[in-house]
């Protein structure tokens, strides 16, 4: 192992403190500069005039040790920062592949277990029944309280939503990517696939109404990403992530023998299945619908900020061009619908990728329609 790679060892939790002490460190930098600019305080019990003082400063070459000095202090600055900005990304990138390891590691020693049973899961071709482009399906049970930024229920149709039912995020997730906010240079998380805002609620007590928005997207401030996955855990299981904020299920976890897994089904019927089935049909309707989410529609990701401080941008769904009215309306639960994207995708730099994104968001809707959903219901007890 290289020097580097020692330096930038530890854990994801680890890593993810140190960016932010580093982030602080470029805080505190940005104020020290100002901190120098002001001038001291004059004392007109001196005897002198104000400008007889300032006068004397520049004749005798005060202002110029000043200036001198000020340069000295944002050189040193910019060097700093140049050195914290280089740190940053090589943080994340480790904090990244420490990630994919231990991703990688869970895997194996599933496929292990699987072994021993004998029940090795095979990825065999989308037409021979087997998953192969699915990797698995994220829940937020409430974009809300993911948010944590208190009670919001929001408008529609122009009035006031009185009560929110429920406000679930269903994603199949394809890749995902970290960016940098620029004013605080925080990391951010995009994930790319294919998913819905659905959202119940009510605008008078009585009525129930029902709306939801297809997303190719969602952006989350990576500590808010970090928060949802430490969450209190709701079930004890190394195959299954399920925190009050978030679950992640694995597509191979349904290639497992059903008899030695009947506690996770149990799990996933009760606490994510039934509850959110009626956000599950409309996922499988959406990927059912050769319409919805195409190219030329661009982008559409749910955003929960790109800063945890900064509110610019959060709960807000971001699409890359001006959508028909039908889907621009503001919903119960969303702050806004704009067409405000270009920050972030000129931040990933994924311009170029936009063919590839929607070719595998084309294959993702097509798998889960046909295959993935089948054996998720087929895998309920």
């Amino acid at each position: 192992m290289t020097e580097g790679k020692k330096k930038n060892s530890g854990t994801p939790r680890e890593l993810g403190e140190e960016l932010k002490k580093i982030i602080l460190e470029k805080r505190l930098l940005k104020t020290i500069t100002p901190y120098f600019e002001r001038l001291g305080n004059f004392d007109p019990a001196s005897g002198v005039t104000l400008n007889e003082y300032k006068n004397y400063l520049h004749d005798n070459g005060y202002n110029t040790l000043r200036d001198q000095f000020l340069v000295d202090v944002k050189t040193k600055i910019d060097a700093r920062r140049g050195e914290l900005d280089k740190m940053i990304r090589r943080k994340s990138q480790s904090k990244k592949e420490q990630e994919q390891e231990e991703t990688d590691a869970y895997l194996q020693a599933r496929l292990e277990i699987y072994d021993d049973a004998g029940q090795v899961p095979s990825y065999d071709v989308v037409g021979d029944g087997g998953i192969e482009q699915l990797k698995q399906i994220i829940l937020i049970p409430s974009w809300g309280k993911l948010l944590g930024t208190g009670p919001f229920n929001g408008f529609y149709l122009n009035q006031p939503v009185y009560e929110i039912i429920h406000d679930n995020v269903i994603f199949l997730p394809d890749f995902a990517l970290t960016g940098f906010e620029e004013t605080k240079g925080e990391p951010f998380m995009f994930l790319s696939g294919v998913g819905v805002y659905y959202v119940q609620f009510r605008l008078s007590p009585g009525e129930v109404i029902t709306d939801y928005r297809e997303i190719s997207g969602i952006v989350l401030p990576m500590d808010m990403y970090d928060k949802a996955q430490t969450a209190e855990s709701l079930v004890s299981s190394k195959d299954l992530l399920m925190t009050e904020l978030m679950t992640t299920i694995p597509f191979a976890l349904f290639q497992a023998e059903q008899t030695k897994q009947m506690y996770l089904r149990g799990v996933v019927a009760r606490n994510i299945f039934h509850p959110y089935r009626e956000a599950f049909t409309q996922l499988v309707k959406l990927c059912m619908n050769p319409d919805s989410l195409s190219e030329t529609q661009g982008l559409k990701v749910l955003s929960g900020g790109l800063n945890a401080e900064i509110p610019m941008y959060t709960n807000e769904i971001l699409t890359e061009i001006q959508q028909p009215n039908e889907y621009a309306r503001l919903t119960a639960g969303l702050k806004n619908i704009q067409p405000k994207l270009e920050k972030i995708v000129t931040d990933l730099q994924i311009d170029g990728l936009k063919t590839a994104i929607f070719e595998k968001i084309t294959l993702l809707k097509k798998e889960f329609a046909e295959v993935g959903y089948p054996k998720l219901l087929d895998w309920m007890p």
